[in-house]
Parts: structure tokens; C-alpha cells; sequence
């Protein structure tokens, strides 16, 4: 079926529900960033593979929201359909709540509330009868996908202490200690970053995140792990139950309905479906208090072991990445056809052989000339352009280890550039490294910060439509909070959080630049004026000095690369392979 006769399938569908207008979010269950395939429904019916995005079907039309990051890979991917894009954050462009408002006056309005973020929901909810048109939550979707995939239930197991630095019963402590300074005892946890956490089960449920689909249900005097426990050995079995009561998954419906025993619920209305938020509402033996997961505040904060694991990581993976490039760099000087898809797949065999590996963090993307200013560009067998021996190759790529998640962005020169190249390229490196050099309070915001960045854009009249960076998980999701360098974040910066550094340019149909580090937040010193934090970069691999022009860079600005470049070669020398020494030695080579 084409994406139009898959929308006429969804509007006979909707007819025969008295539905006006239809909301499918990039969402499922869980509220995740990356789903399973078998929530994917709004790529299903839109044909955009982006990792962001509402569909709107509604009688007469349909429309697909999403970010900066996107407008480029939507419009072509949506391309001949029906569909219209709506840019968010543009000038004059409506959100989806404020669309609905104002085309469905008086009507009828269904979204899957299973799947749907609560906050997203209640504003919806609320902008929608203030017009005189109502919400229902109601699956229409799952009845006309053909050929839906199967629900994830890979084996499950619990990631070892020396690894996750805390038992699953150290962190239930932490939790109630958190939840009771807020004056609650009770909190659900849907998003699988905050389960897995917690729980210190992993699996494979989701590309790229080794997620187990679950929930964790913290009452007074009990904890519930929803997780079916066929997926689990016997011996994991049994450790889990040492702290939690092993309930079936989807005996979580029944359980929010049933007594909770007067509960105090913190509930965090962007961390659990919109449904799964009404039967709470409705259930007498609960009383609701609105507040952020504890559980997304203490683990941005890594402990002591995690931090330890995470460097080795980070040394193993810039050993592939070396490995990777040295051997790229061979192929392309004997003037052998070289793609951006061979970039990916290249890359994440020299990972796959590294030490507690478990895959990638994420899609690599590997884009070369104009598909790198797509900022989440993906390459594919089928599609896939041929490197040249000019310009740049923009890759940003990570790895799962079981010592960590990483997460990484080169620009690599691949041969001649224009003068206006090698101007933007030293001038995300001057942003990346500006950020990079923060000292502050502790105390300080991290949206504070983000300023940092861009004004060594912003003085040109450029900018980038993203963030400049994220926290990143441990063996979990490479995107987690509340860590942010954002414009829009208010989270604090505390010792022992890590977030990215990446700024970057994009230009349409030219080429795209990207310099990413990952960033420990470390303490800095204390004066009379209190303590002081800064940033160290955990992640460890070569910057290509081929795109510098050093009369750009302030003499500050050398040092910090030239010590950050000595700090890569000792760590890397001694494990990578012989013929990529000769080319590491070169390219740390001090400016």
C-alpha cells in the first residue's frame, strides 16, 4: 500500500468510530525515544524514519510535525504523499495542539492514549475543550497496520554490580529517600531508561538500547518489577526478587485500578501514558502529587563506578574508531569505491571487536558533502553516496559496552575544501572547545552554558537548530536527562553528571560540520566564594586538524587542543593496531 492508501484506510477507520481527527505520536508505552518496531506507527502510515514526529490525520488532510533536525529528510521522505510538513518552531507554523483547536471546532478528537505522554495529552485535552471538541482515547491505528511486527521479548538478565557500581536494592533506598523529601512514597516508573536503572535488567527490546520493556512500581512498603519472568534465568529470577515482587507485564492495567494502599504517588505527567495516568486519577486509593521521576535526577548523576567503567569504554572505542579510520584512509589512498554505507558497516565491525562490546549506541551516521548538513542523516545499502577525495565526512556514531554508552562526532577532511569549509570548520571547533573550557559555580544551570557555544556562531549570524549537547546513559540510552546544553533547559550541573559537547553548522546542499565530545562534569576548586566545577572530555579520539585554520584560534584555544590531543595518544598508543600508530602519532601532533 502507498502512504496515501494507507491514510484513506485510517479515515475509513476513523468514520466508523465518529472520529474527526486522529494523533499519532512517535511514542509507545514506555514514552521512549527510540520504540520498537512494533510501536513504529507513525512511520508506518507517514513513510519519515526520523526519531521525532506527530502525524495528524484528520477528514480533509494530513500534516506531519517535526524539529530542525528533520526538514530536509521529512520533506523528501514525504515527498508525493498527501502530506504537508509543518517545520516546528518556525514563524508562523501551528503546534498540533493549536491546529486541532483550530480545525476541529465542536468535533472529535482520538489519539492512542496508551502510547501518548500524559503531559502531551492533558494539554491537548485541555486546548480541545475550550473550543468545544473533546478527546477520546482510542486505538485506530493497530486495526489497519497489515503486517504489524511482534511485541519485543528478548532474554532479559541483570547487569553485574561491578558494572552498575549499585544494587537494584541500594537504588530502591535512594528512591524512597528522594520520593520522601518530596513528601511522597509512591512513584511508577514507565520510561525504560528509569526501570532498567533502577531494576539493573537489560535485554535487547529496542534497537541500539539494550532496554528491557518493563515497568517499576515503588509503593511504602513494596516495589513491583512488571516484567515477564520467562525472559529471565532462574538465578536472575531470583536475585530481582530479593527486592522486587515479579508481576507479569501487562498486569500493570490492572494494578493501577486495583488498591494501592493509600499511596502518596509522585506522578511526572511527561514520564506516563496518557491512560495509565486517568486510572490513577480515578483510583481512590491514590493521591496525586505532580513532580519529576527521582529516579531521572539520581542517575544522571553517575557514581564512582560507573564513572571508572565509562573511561575504559571510552578507551576501547576510540581504539575502534582509530583502527577504523586508519583503515578507511588506507582504502580510499588506493582509490578503492568506498560508500557512506561502507563507513557504518566498517566502523561497526572494528567496535564489534572490542572488549564487553554490546553493538552501537545508535544508526551511524555517516554523511558525506551535502547529505551531512541533514543532522540525522542515515545511509543504507540501497541508498548510499560514494566518497570523493575532497571535502568533508561528517560521522557520529556510538557503542554499547558493558562499561558504558558513547557517543562521538568527527568531521574528517577528505581532501581539498574551500576557504568558507576550513572557516566553519574552526569555528564549530572554537564553540566546541569554548564549552569545553567552562568553569562555574556548582549551582549553575546547564541552559547557562549553552551560550558559550553558539556565540562563537552567533557572531557571524549563524546558528544550529538543536541543542549543543545531552547526557548520555550508562549501557542504556545514548539521549537521557535531565542534563541538557539548551537554550530551553533549567537543569542543574552537578559532579559526576556527563553530557555532550557538539556543536555544529549545516549547510543545505553543501556540507555539514559536527564536533562532539562527551564531557564529565568534575570539581574544579573551592575559593571563598564557594565550590567550582568544570568539564573534562571522556571521549578519545583524534580532532582532524586538516580542517583548522590556526590563525583563527586564540592561542588558549591551541593549548586546550594540543593537551586534549596528548591526552588521546596515551591513552589509545598502547592498544591500537601497528599500522594505525603511524597515523595516530601524526594526527595528534601538536599546533
Amino acid at each position: 500500500m502507498t502512504i496515501n492508501e494507507k491514510i484513506a484506510a485510517l479515515r475509513a477507520k476513523m468514520a466508523q468510530a465518529g472520529v474527526d481527527a486522529l494523533v499519532i505520536p512517535t511514542s509507545d508505552p514506555h514514552m521512549s525515544e527510540y520504540i520498537p518496531e512494533a510501536w513504529k506507527a507513525r512511520k508506518e502510515f507517514s513513510g519519515f524514519t526520523g526519531s521525532a514526529g506527530t502525524l495528524v490525520v484528520t477528514k480533509e488532510e494530513s500534516g506531519l510535525w517535526t524539529d530542525g533536525r528533520y526538514f530536509i529528510q521529512a520533506e523528501n521522505q514525504i515527498s508525493g504523499s498527501e502530506i504537508k510538513l509543518f517545520r516546528m518552531r518556525e514563524k508562523g507554523v501551528p503546534t498540533v495542539e493549536e491546529y486541532l483547536a483550530d480545525t476541529q471546532a465542536g468535533k472529535t478528537v482520538a489519539v492512542d492514549g496508551s502510547i501518548y505522554p500524559a503531559s502531551t495529552g492533558l494539554l491537548l485535552q485541555e486546548k480541545l475543550e475550550k473550543v468545544g471538541a473533546s478527546l477520546v482515547s482510542e486505538d485506530l491505528v493497530m486495526p489497519v497496520w497489515q503486517d504489524r511486527p511482534e511485541l519485543p521479548h528478548t532474554p532479559a538478565y541483570v547487569l553485574d554490580v561491578k558494572y552498575a557500581g549499585l544494587t537494584p536494592a541500594e537504588k530502591l533506598a535512594q528512591v524512597r529517600e528522594e520520593l520522601s523529601k518530596r513528601g511522597a512514597d509512591a512513584q511508577l516508573y514507565s520510561t525504560l531508561d528509569c526501570a532498567n536503572w533502577l531494576s539493573n535488567v537489560r535485554a535487547s527490546d529496542i534497537a541500539f538500547n539494550p532496554f528491557a520493556t518493563s515497568y517499576v512500581l515503588v509503593l511504602k512498603d513494596e516495589a513491583r518489577l512488571y516484567l515477564d519472568a520467562d525472559r529471565l534465568s532462574e538465578a536472575d529470577a531470583a536475585s530481582l526478587q530479593e527486592t522486587f515482587t515479579l508481576r507479569p507485564y501487562n498486569a500493570i492495567t490492572e494494578d493501577l485500578e486495583g488498591d494501592l494502599g493509600g499511596a502518596k504517588m509522585l506522578v511526572n505527567k511527561a514520564g506516563i501514558s496518557y491512560d495509565n495516568l486517568l486510572r490513577l486519577m480515578k483510583n481512590d486509593s491514590v493521591s496525586i502529587q505532580y513532580g519529576p521521576d527521582v529516579v531521572t535526577q539520581l542517575k544522571g548523576v553517575k557514581n564512582p563506578t560507573e564513572l571508572k567503567n565509562i573511561r575504559q569504554a571510552h578507551v576501547w572505542d576510540g581504539v575502534a574508531l582509530a583502527n577504523f579510520w586508519a583503515k578507511l584512509q588506507k582504502k580510499l589512498e588506493a582509490g578503492e569505491t568506498v560508500t557512506e554505507y561502507d563507513v557504518c558497516v566498517m566502523l561497526a565491525a572494528e567496535r564489534a571487536k572490542m572488549p564487553e562490546n554490546r553493538g552501537e549506541s545508535f544508526d551511524t551516521i555517516a554523511g558525506y558533502g551535502p547529505n551531512a548538513a541533514m543532522m540525522h542523516y542515515a545511509p543504507t545499502a540501497e541508498k548510499s553516496d560514494v566518497l570523493q577525495k575532497k571535502g568533508f565526512l561528517l560521522i557520529d556514531s556510538g557503542g554499547q559496552y558493558l562499561t558504558g554508552t558513547t557517543d562521538v562526532t568527527r568531521t574528517f577532511v577528505l581532501g581539498p575544501i574551500t576557504e568558507e569549509e576550513r572557516t566553519d570548520f574552526t569555528r564549530v571547533l572554537k564553540s566546541h572547545i569554548q564549552l569545553a573550557m567552562a568553569v562555574f559555580p556548582e549551582g549553575t544551570k546547564d541552559g547557562m552554558l549553552d551560550c558559550l557555544a553558539r556565540q562563537q556562531v552567533w557572531k557571524y549570524g549563524l546558528d544550529y537548530r538543536c541543542g549543543t549537547g545531552h547526557g548520555v546513559g550508562f549501557f542504556a540510552g545514548v539521549h537521557e536527562g535531565p542534563q541538557n546544553f539548551s537554550q530551553r533547559s533549567s537543569g542543574v550541573l552537578k559532579e559526576g553528571m556527563t553530557i555532550t559537547d557538539e556543536p555544529g553548522l549545516y549547510m543545505e546542499g553543501r556540507y555539514g560540520i559536527r564536533t562532539e565530545n562527551l564531557l564529565e562534569v568534575v570539581f574544579w576548586k573551592e575559593t571563598e566564594y564557594g565550590r567550582f566545577l568544570k568539564l573534562e572530555p571522556m571521549t578519545l579520539f583524534p580532532i582532524d586538524r586538516n580542517g583548522i585554520d590556526v590563525e583563527l584560534m586564540t592561542r588558549e584555544e591551541l593549548d586546550y587542543l594540543n593537551e586534549y590531543h596528548a591526552k588521546v595518544y596515551e591513552a589509545l598508543a598502547p592498544h591500537v593496531e601497528p599500522e594505525t600508530l603511524l597515523w595516530l602519532k601524526e594526527a595528534c601532533k601538536p599546533l
